[in-house]
């Protein structure tokens, strides 16, 4: 809404000044100050949501998001003049309703386990004896939400067990020794790539990896049988009309998916020749 507003600025100031409105429903400088920077606060939010709610976001996006909303939101300027109240609000809010992911072990695990949040050569702890860990450190914050995304990736202290790693330890050490992946790189493929190298890390991938991260794209899944029955489909069977739900949902993604195998097969048999 004040996206839209403020997009209307020049013609709003235009059309009160041809027809000569009253003061009281004229929008002042100072007015069209603050929506801006209530924009600006907000829009993260707004971009944030959306990339919780698409198809692809997993488990570990949550604790990343969580943390970049409460450094923006921290974070003072010089224009906070006029927000502050309503930007340590929020930040009361998103701390009161969602730290919890924090402490949630299918948050903490999928996040361990998301490359794209793993980083360099690791850091020795003080206590030998503690596991490694992910630790998002309070640092300078930035007004950009992807911005923050690569630093909270690099802000994570690993340990050396004081006896000697065996199985899985082994695989933990190796992987938080890894560089981190891109942003936009799909953590499934990367245990895919690498199930190989880390077994227990690639099996334990499946579980925690897998789950959504909201159930706004099951929710927006089950709206859409409303495009398959209706009144003029009222005789198709549940069985029927579940597969045509997940025909509908699939077939986008299969059919990418056959069509980069026929390519590697073209050029598999190009390389032959």
């Amino acid at each position: 809404m004040l996206q839209s507003l403020i997009e209307q600025k020049r013609a709003l100031g235009t059309f009160g000044s041809e027809y000569e409105l009253p003061d009281n429903l004229i929008v002042t400088a100072h007015q069209w100050s603050l929506f801006e920077k209530t924009l600006s606060v907000l829009a993260p939010f707004n971009k944030l949501t959306r990339k919780m709610s698409s198809g692809d976001a997993l488990a570990s996006d949550v604790i990343p998001a969580v943390t970049v909303l409460m450094r923006l939101l921290s974070n003072e300027t010089d224009e906070d003049h006029g927000i502050k109240t309503m930007k340590e609000t929020l930040a009361a809010a998103v701390k009161r309703r969602l730290s919890d992911g924090e402490t949630n072990p299918m948050y903490c695990i999928a996040t361990l386990l998301d490359p794209r949040m793993s980083t360099g050569e690791a850091d020795k702890q003080e206590d030998l004896g503690e596991p490694p860990v992910r630790k998002l450190r309070k640092v300078q914050a930035s007004s950009s939400p992807d911005s923050l995304f690569g630093e909270i990736a690099g802000e994570r202290e690993s340990a050396s067990p004081g006896l000697a790693p065996v199985g899985g330890a082994i695989q933990l050490e190796t992987y938080l020794g890894e560089t981190t992946t891109a942003q936009d790189e799909n953590p499934l493929q990367y245990w895919g790539a690498h199930r190989v190298r880390f077994p227990i890390l690639a099996q334990m991938s499946k579980r925690y990896l897998s789950a959504p991260c909201s159930s706004v794209d099951s929710e927006r899944l089950f709206c859409s049988v409303s495009h398959i029955v209706d009144e003029k489909r009222n005789r198709l069977t549940a069985e029927n009309a579940e597969k045509l739900l997940f025909i509908k949902k699939n077939l986008t993604k299969h059919i990418f998916n056959t069509d980069h195998l026929l390519l590697m097969n073209q050029q598999q048999h190009h390389n032959n020749k």
